[in-house]
Order: C-alpha cells, then sequence, then structure tokens
C-alpha cells in the first residue's frame, strides 16, 4: 500500500516569527489586533451647496432692505427669504452632527469650531460697537450676543444636547412644544437670546432625524418632489 504525505503548508505571506510573537502575546494579555482606522466621511456636496445658497440668501435679504418700500415684488421676496432661510441653517446644523456622542475628542472640537470663535466675534463686535456708536462703556460679555454671535451660542447649546434627543423616542414633538413655549414666554429674558435659541430648536432636532429609521435624507427624491409646490405656494402667500 503506498503512503501518502501530506504537503508542507506554505507561510503565509508577511507572517513574519516577529508578527506571530506579538500577536500570540497579545493573546496571552487579552488585548485584540487593533482595528484599521475608518476613513473620514466624505463631505455631501448637496449640504455644502444648502449652505451657500443659504448664506447667498442671508446678504440678498439685508440687500434688498432699502428697496422694501414701494415695491410689492421685492416685499415678498424678502419675505420669503427671512421666513425659511434661518430654518435651513438649523436644519442643516442638526443633520451634520447627527452621531454626536460629546466624547473628549468631539468636545474639543466643539470648543475649537464653535465656542473660540463666539468669543473672539463677540469681543470683535463689541470692540467696533465703541469705536462706531455712542456706546464707548459697552462691556465684554457673552450673555448679550451682537449681530449674528447669537447663533453660534444657539449651536453650542444645541450640539451638547443632541445625544439626549436621540435618545427620546419621538423628539420632533417635544421640540416643536419646547419652541411653543419658548414663543408664549418672552420673559426668558435677553440672556444668550434663549427665547429664539429655543424657537429654532424644532429645526435643529428635525435635523437630527433627518436619515434615521429609514426616513428620507434631506436631498432624497421626495423632498425635492414636496419642496418645489411648497415654494410656489409660500412665495404665493408671501405676495
Amino acid at each position: 500500500m503506498l503512503r501518502t504525505e501530506a504537503a508542507p503548508v506554505a507561510p503565509r505571506t508577511g507572517d513574519t516569527p516577529a508578527r506571530e510573537a506579538t500577536a500570540a502575546t497579545g493573546r496571552r494579555q487579552g488585548r485584540t489586533p487593533a482595528e484599521p482606522r475608518r476613513a473620514p466621511a466624505a463631505r455631501d456636496p448637496f449640504l455644502d451647496n444648502a449652505k451657500y445658497l443659504a448664506v447667498l440668501l442671508v446678504a440678498a435679504g439685508h440687500a434688498w432692505e432699502p428697496l422694501r418700500e414701494g415695491s410689492r415684488a421685492v416685499t415678498a421676496l424678502s419675505t420669503l427669504v427671512y421666513a425659511f432661510h434661518m430654518p435651513v441653517f438649523a436644519l442643516i446644523s442638526g443633520h451634520l452632527p447627527r452621531h454626536f456622542e460629546a466624547t473628549p475628542s468631539q468636545l474639543a472640537r466643539l470648543l475649537t469650531g464653535v465656542a473660540i470663535p463666539d468669543i473672539a466675534f463677540e469681543t470683535a463686535y463689541t470692540l467696533f460697537t465703541r469705536w462706531s456708536s455712542d456706546d464707548p462703556d459697552r462691556p465684554i460679555t457673552l450673555l448679550d450676543p451682537l449681530y449674528l454671535t447669537w447663533y453660534l451660542a444657539a449651536l453650542f447649546i444645541w450640539r451638547l444636547t443632541a445625544p439626549a434627543w436621540r435618545s427620546v423616542r419621538r423628539p420632533v414633538p417635544w421640540a416643536l412644544a419646547i419652541a411653543a413655549l419658548a414663543t408664549l414666554t418672552p420673559s426668558l429674558g435677553d440672556d444668550l437670546d434663549l427665547q429664539r435659541v429655543l424657537q429654532f430648536l424644532l429645526y435643529f432636532v428635525l435635523g437630527l432625524t433627518l436619515g434615521e429609521r429609514g426616513d428620507a435624507q434631506p436631498h432624497g427624491g421626495l423632498p425635492r418632489v414636496r419642496g418645489r409646490p411648497l415654494l410656489m405656494a409660500a412665495l404665493a402667500c408671501a405676495d
């Protein structure tokens, strides 16, 4: 009877003795091999274009202010722009950080990307106001936002609450209730422009929920189909 010998198994490429020894040491110590780092998510051109368009509409709204008197068309366009450009900003601001978990690295980016610019612009605006107006003694404070710095404060507050909103089963109705109560409560005061921050909270929470549990993405086909007649109806109402 012929005896057959098992063919020798060729060593796998890259399995050097040193690497095998390192893996064995890691297994004995209870460590698992390091997972490959995930590549950063690609930017969404649709959202970038939406933010750019919203910025242009803000500038156009301010430029149209001197032309509103005596022009029904300009008044209608200006009313339409002011009705939705800030909700668009809040919705996109909620959709982009929808995976925010308040980890140390995310909190550090929140401080460097939102809190520090807020302090810098608030200081610069206050110094400009002292120089250009009759209020040379205006204090530098974050509780009384100047110009658009209220939005940086709002963004900081909204982002911190994002993990809590994702843990709520139906966050949009709760955010709607908070926005309605804020509208009916002018006694909230002017600190951080809190009333306006809570009024726009609804759109931030709506942005958080877009794309979850199979919902439509903001640039999907269904929102576009619904958006066109809605925009035309809004323009007709503004006129």
